[in-house]
């Protein structure tokens, strides 16, 4: 088996994340160069790129693409650039040729998200100053639900709501929105014509009521007329989309279907919208399983996922985790689930953005083999939650024998987990934004001082690493870097020293 992997961009967590998971179970996998994907707003060449999928792919390759990177030449891109929607269906056809050389195609795909702060950092230039206000105005278009078939700048036209956004704003926002969604309107379409094997769409940072909500719903009707829900799944998240797709591309390899059962540290809020999002909490839930390549079979399973989920109806973030106290004797059942012998895997939920800190140290000390155990707490509850059931699923299928597990390099990956979700999102990323401050940083941004960010995210983050050394009974040399040279996401990478013992 070959597996030939695009990203959807060069970030350690989009790409390395799937490589090391991928390592872990001994896969092999031929991606691009770091070098050739881009760099967050300047986009991978997209020609070079179709060059090189049609010169290394061969008759039963599995493909993992990212249609983001291979149309606009990255995430970031997608959301800024003036590519024509004529332009993007010629480099589509690029599938109907890999599909005639006798490839399996998986691809992943994205509803473009409308942030609701002020800042270029990941948009066009002008959501710098406009950014909430063109949120908002989306929202009141959102409201009157209407028919976007019709195209957004004909909708809007015909709403006259009355604000003081310059108007060629309105006019680029909406008509990068048509082009998008009409992308995605077509690849359901491949997906009929059997040239796109599995799609996955996600909304990335979306709300409840939003204009990506109420996309999506146009999509999931076609989905149901079409009669393709076997084949596409639509659900909040975005970075981690490709390990959802390598999970079920595995599934569909061995032809095995793993059987999830879900358990709540808050089995009564479940129905709440987790922040970031715009669905509730088990509804998407179930989507990640079936995208992921499994089945939600209730009070039985392979798998179980073990949810702790917030009992608050508000955001909550990890940079207010201290102004929340919460009755642990819940989250204190749920891991007694620990203890059964099928593959359990940890959705830590509890925050955005980061991981809880009791629920850590809890599994610090409870569990001692990572090979049928797995934790994830980072970013959007759609991210943590993709992460754990590709990863759940890889761990099954590796216990079954159909994959043939590293098990010292699987328990580097769950390390780098801990040492990033935990140490550095939950904790030494809002002490190195303050102190950053002194050095001409901002929240965007390191490039003033990222040397010297370095050097302290690493001293910082070594307190944590012993602690998870020290239940790993491993020793590791850590290197780390910023991706996207701000304090957001961190790149780390450990190196195997010896063990404790030894």
């Amino acid at each position: 088996m070959k597996i030939i992997y695009l990203p959807v961009d060069e970030r350690f967590c989009t790409r390395d994340y799937f490589l090391l998971l991928a390592e872990s179970v001994n896969i092999n996998v031929l991606t691009p160069n770091k070098k050739d994907l881009g760099n967050k707003k300047i986009p991978a060449d997209t020609d070079f790129i179709k060059r090189w999928l049609l010169d290394n792919s061969e008759y039963g390759d599995i493909l993992i693409l990212s249609i983001d990177t291979l149309l606009h030449g990255g995430l970031i891109p997608s959301r800024i650039n003036k590519l024509k929607y004529e332009t993007l269906l010629e480099k589509l056809e690029i599938l109907e040729t890999l599909k005639n050389k006798g490839c399996k195609i998986y691809i992943s795909t994205s509803v473009t998200r409308i942030p609701k702060y002020n800042s270029d950092d990941e948009e066009p230039v002008y959501w710098e100053f406009w950014g909430e206000k063109i949120r908002d105005l989306t929202l009141k278009i959102s409201e009157n639900k209407p028919n976007i078939l019709n195209e957004y700048d004909t909708v809007y036209k015909n709403m006259n709501f009355k604000n003081d956004i310059p108007e060629w704003y309105l006019e680029d926002f909406f008509i990068r929105r048509n082009r998008n969604f009409k992308i995605i309107s077509k690849l359901l379409d491949l997906v009929k014509l059997n040239i796109i094997d599995f799609l996955n769409i996600t909304l990335d940072d979306n709300e409840e009521n939003s204009l990506s909500v109420l996309e999506s719903k146009y999509h999931e009707e076609k989905v149901l007329k079409e009669n393709l829900q076997e084949k596409v799944s639509i659900h909040p998240g975005a970075d981690e989309a490709s390990l959802s797709l390598l999970s079920k591309a595995l599934t569909d390899h061995f032809n095995v279907k793993p059987m999830f059962d879900i358990k709540y540290s808050e089995p009564e809020y479940k129905h709440l919208i987790p922040p970031y999002e715009g669905t509730p909490l088990f509804e998407s839930l179930a989507e990640h399983i079936k995208s992921s390549g499994g089945i939600f079979v209730e009070n039985q399973g392979d798998i179980t996922l073990l949810v702790n989920n917030s009992d608050k109806k508000q955001h909550i973030d990890i940079n207010n985790k201290n102004d929340y106290k919460f009755d642990d004797n819940n989250q204190n059942k749920l891991l007694n689930y620990i203890q059964q012998k099928n593959i359990k895997g940890i959705c830590d939920i509890r925050f955005g953005n980061g991981s809880d800190d009791e629920i850590i140290l809890k599994l610090l000390k409870k569990v001692k083999n990572w090979d049928k155990t797995n934790y994830s707490g980072w970013n959007t509850p759609g991210n943590t939650i993709g992460t754990v059931c590709a990863y759940s699923i890889i761990q099954f299928l590796a216990s079954k024998k159909y994959l043939k597990l590293d098990t010292s390099k699987m328990k580097r990956l769950q390390a780098i987990f801990f040492i990033e979700h935990w140490g550095y999102q939950s904790n030494v990323r809002q002490e190195l934004r303050e102190e950053s401050k002194k050095y001409g940083c901002n929240i965007w941004t390191l490039l003033p001082a990222e040397k010297w960010a370095i050097d302290y995210s690493k001293e910082k983050l070594n307190d944590y690493k012993e602690i998870v050394e020290n239940n790993m009974n491993q020793i590791w040399e850590m290197e780390v870097w910023f991706p996207w040279n701000r304090s957001f996401e961190i790149g780390i990478k450990l190196k195997e020293k010896g063990d404790i013992n030894g």
